[in-house]
């Protein structure tokens, strides 16, 4: 197994979103640009075949979210996942301040995950919200 910060090429990403049971694919377009612009990227590589990711995107400064947390559906319940948010918590912890927001969307059960590396649910006063992209 072979962790890095490669970036995978868009169709390695669409192909492990599809595997992962993440959900859809995204435009290669967008998915290039957001590689690209991520702050923190782990890649997992077994031999050639890429299985598992994770990354970070944000300002820089203050924002940070986690994202795309993915692992190959043959190569889940290993510790890939674990792997790969102990290498992003690391980054956190050295590159950001305790006045950085720090988040995430989880699926469920990937919470469960997720608390293992001080993330929890919000409380009752705050509520997390998605923007629809209405199509045109």
């Amino acid at each position: 197994m072979e962790y890095s910060g490669k970036i995978p090429s868009a169709f390695e990403y669409n192909s492990l979103r599809l595997r992962s049971k993440i959900g859809g694919t995204k435009s290669l377009k967008n998915i290039e640009t957001a590689l690209r612009n991520s702050l923190f990227l782990v890649s997992v590589y077994e031999k050639e075949q890429f299985i598992g990711m994770g990354r970070i995107v944000g300002d820089g400064g203050i924002t940070f979210a986690v994202t795309d947390i993915m692992v190959d559906k043959a190569y889940q319940c290993q510790g890939i996942g674990k792997e790969i948010m102990a290498r992003i918590d690391e980054w956190f912890d050295n590159n950001t301040s305790t006045d950085s927001y720090i988040m995430l969307i989880a699926n469920k059960p990937a919470d469960q995950l997720y608390e293992k590396y001080h993330f929890e649910s919000i409380d009752e006063e705050k509520t997390g919200m998605l923007r629809d992209r209405k199509e045109d």
